[in-house]
């Protein structure tokens, strides 16, 4: 399975993998904010997303996302939980208690992916915390049900 490689990975490819993805199985036209300092991360998921149909904006930090949210209008925020300025998690609960965004779906983006990140993810308000390295169907999958579980 293809893995979006870690931080630092040397970025040998961009490429994704020649067989076929699964369409998604939730809004296909749905328009998502990706904030992510990697630029391997965010092209990997961002390029991924996109060929699957999704509408796709890219951040480089949980500041630029917030400054962004008002002017995109996303269907949903994938967040890194670890971004100069303000991570994923911090972003998050910015945005959970901001009037009118409280029931927009997040997904954080954890490197570590372990218990503390997934526990953090949820007090936050994620929907739900995707360990890095992820696969391409780890992230269609999770992208699909945060926005079918609204």
């Amino acid at each position: 399975m293809t893995k979006v490689p870690a931080p630092s990975d040397s970025p040998a490819s961009d490429r994704l993998p020649a067989r076929s993805l699964p369409a998604p199985l939730a809004r296909g036209d749905a328009g998502i904010l990706l904030a992510d300092d990697s630029p391997v991360a965010r092209r990997f998921a961002a390029k991924l997303l996109s060929d699957r149909g999704y509408r796709v904006e890219v951040a480089l930090d949980g500041l630029d996302a917030l400054g962004m949210l008002l002017d995109v209008k996303p269907d949903l925020l994938l967040l890194d939980s670890r971004m100069p300025r303000l991570d994923g998690f911090q972003a998050c609960a910015l945005v959970k208690r901001a009037p009118g965004l409280a029931d927009l779906p997040v997904v954080i983006l954890s490197d570590c992916g372990g218990l503390y990140d997934r526990v953090r993810a949820h007090l936050a308000g994620a929907r739900s915390c995707l360990a890095k390295p992820f696969t391409a169907d780890e992230l269609l999958n999770a992208v699909a049900g945060a926005l079918s579980d609204g």
